[in-house]
């Protein structure tokens, strides 16, 4: 009997044994998943190919003619007549136009003439003008001139005024406020303007010297140029 209980014994461990390998097949047991391999090694890259050499330039056309340049603002020179007030007729500067001319003298007292012999003294409310003709339309035109104030209490307004076909339009002005204007014997002082552009139409030019002085005070004025640029 015991040797029948151990043959059961063996027969029930062996029945077991089997059970567990059915089941272990039944579930499709497998082992752990190795690591995985290592990436392969890139090749390398091929060689890019050279550029290829610079097309050689093309010749350089050839240079056009010369062009035509004609310009109509050639100076002529001194354009003001009697700008030195040297020429002198019942004591005024000739080529000269006046208003109020019983206010309008030729000075040639030492001290009141900056070259020459002569200048011209305004005394207040007077005008002293000249109008220069054949002005080319498009230019430009520097006047200048050198004044003094026979007192302290002297002013003096400058114009030049282009006269063209449509009527007059100011060029350029010059205006010295009383105080301003040098008054010591011997010494005059020296001004200067660039006109705009003479407009189309232009024909002449007008220049006139304004002055006001207060009592016997008045101006002398010497040495009027006009030129163009």
């Amino acid at each position: 009997m015991i040797f029948n209980n151990e043959n059961k014994d063996y027969k029930d461990n062996k029945d077991n044994c089997l059970c567990e390998v059915v089941k272990c097949l039944a579930k499709n047991c497998t082992g752990p998943t190795g690591p995985t391999g290592a990436t392969g090694i890139q090749g390398p890259t091929g060689a890019t190919g050279a550029t290829g050499p610079t097309g050689t330039t093309g010749a350089t056309g050839p240079t056009g003619p010369a062009g035509n340049c004609t310009c109509s603002c050639v100076s002529r020179g001194e354009l003001v007549v009697n700008g030195g007030m040297e020429n002198v007729i019942d004591e005024k500067p000739t080529g000269w136009l006046f208003t109020n001319p019983d206010n309008i003298t030729s000075e040639n007292s030492q001290g009141r003439v900056h070259s020459g012999n002569w200048s011209v003294n305004i005394e207040d409310d007077a005008t002293i003008s000249q109008v220069i003709n054949n002005i080319e339309p498009g230019c430009f035109y520097e006047l200048s001139f050198f004044a003094r104030g026979e007192g302290d209490q002297v002013s003096l307004n400058v114009n030049v005024i282009f006269i063209t076909n449509s009527g007059d339009i100011l060029g350029g002005n010059i205006m010295i406020r009383e105080q301003d204007i040098t008054n010591s014997n011997r010494d005059f002082a020296y001004y200067r303007l660039i006109t705009s552009q003479a407009p189309a139409g232009t024909t002449g030019i007008r220049i006139e010297f304004i002055v006001n002085a207060n009592g016997n005070q008045s101006l002398d004025l010497d040495d009027v140029s006009l030129t163009s640029l």
